[in-house]
C-alpha cells in the first residue's frame, strides 16, 4: 500500500493532473499571445479605415466625372445618328413621292 503523504501517481513517475493542466494552459496562453500579436499587427486602425474611405470617395468623384463624359459622348453620337437617319428617311420619302407623282 502506498504512503499516505505521497500522491498516487508519484510512484510511477507521472506528473500530477494539476501540473499537466497547468502546462496545457501555459501552452494555450502562449498560442493566444502569438495570435493577439498577429491581430494587432495586421488589423486596420481607425486612421487606416478613414484613409481608405477618403480614397474611395475621391475615386467615386472621378468615376462620376468619367461617366458624365461618356454619357455626353453617347448623347452626341445618338443625336448625330438620329439626324442622319432623319435625313435618309426624308430623302427616301421625297424619292417615293417623286416616283409616285411623276413616273407613274
Amino acid at each position: 500500500m502506498p504512503a499516505t503523504d505521497s500522491p498516487p501517481h508519484a510512484e510511477n513517475g507521472e506528473r500530477p493532473p494539476t501540473e499537466v493542466r497547468l502546462m496545457a494552459l501555459e501552452a494555450r496562453l502562449t498560442a493566444l499571445q502569438v495570435d493577439l500579436a498577429v491581430i494587432r499587427a495586421s488589423f486596420a486602425t481607425k486612421e487606416d479605415i478613414q484613409r481608405v474611405l477618403t480614397l474611395l470617395y475621391e475615386h467615386k468623384i472621378e468615376f462620376q466625372a468619367a461617366m458624365a463624359k461618356q454619357r455626353e459622348d453617347l448623347h452626341k453620337s445618338l443625336m448625330s445618328h438620329m439626324w442622319k437617319l432623319y435625313g435618309f428617311a426624308s430623302l427616301m420619302l421625297g424619292g417615293v413621292y417623286f416616283i409616285a407623282r411623276y413616273v407613274h
